[in-house]
């Protein structure tokens, strides 16, 4: 994967170099698609928010080669190989700093879910509706983190990290539902 961008890289420079026809739009988008091919399924599970744009921008080329625009399709397509590249380092440091984030979650989760559940025990002066859904929702916090948990076991780091994630908001949600601080819950 390592030795096949810069490939895709200089066969895009290079159609950018030729000119501005229907065929260097093409080999740009195609190396482009080329580029990301690799790297696109751990970078929607590692980084999703920095593949997003580099995939709408491929999206925007193929259209406006489309259209016939292939000046358009060619200045949009031409950086992707590059970008592509930036994705495969921003993967492994993703990958590097998930073990460091868990551990400081499967800290933190514990004393997370008890002090919301006790937070929820001792509400006062909140509507019956808002305090009968906190505590069915605070009900299913532990099973959520044990789900979480076996995503970690399992190897699925990104995910393991992201369960937990969602629990933790889920937790300040609660918390904000029966009035109480999010920023004071875990300590």
């Amino acid at each position: 994967m390592k030795k096949l961008i810069p490939a895709l890289v200089c066969i895009a420079l290079l159609a950018a170099a030729c000119g501005l026809s229907k065929g260097s739009a093409q080999m740009v988008i195609t190396a482009a698609d080329e580029a990301l091919k690799p790297v696109r399924a751990e970078a929607s599970k590692y980084v999703p928010e920095q593949l997003a744009p580099l995939e709408t921008v491929l999206n925007d080329a193929r259209a406006s080669f489309a259209k016939g625009d292939y000046k358009g399709a060619l200045a949009a397509a031409k950086d992707i190989p590059l970008k592509a590249r930036d994705l495969v380092t921003a993967i492994e440091a993703r990958k590097a700093e998930l073990p460091k984030i868990w551990d400081g979650l499967a800290a933190e989760m514990p004393k997370l879910i008890a002090s919301t559940k006790d937070a929820v025990a001792k509400a006062k002066g909140v509507d019956k509706a808002a305090l009968a859904t906190a505590k069915a929702d605070v009900d299913k916090m532990p099973a959520a983190w044990v789900t979480a948990a076996e995503a970690f076991k399992s190897g699925d780091l990104a995910g393991a990290v992201s369960q937990a994630m969602d629990l933790k908001g889920k937790a300040a949600d609660i918390l904000t539902s029966i009035g109480a601080n999010p920023q004071t819950a875990g300590k």
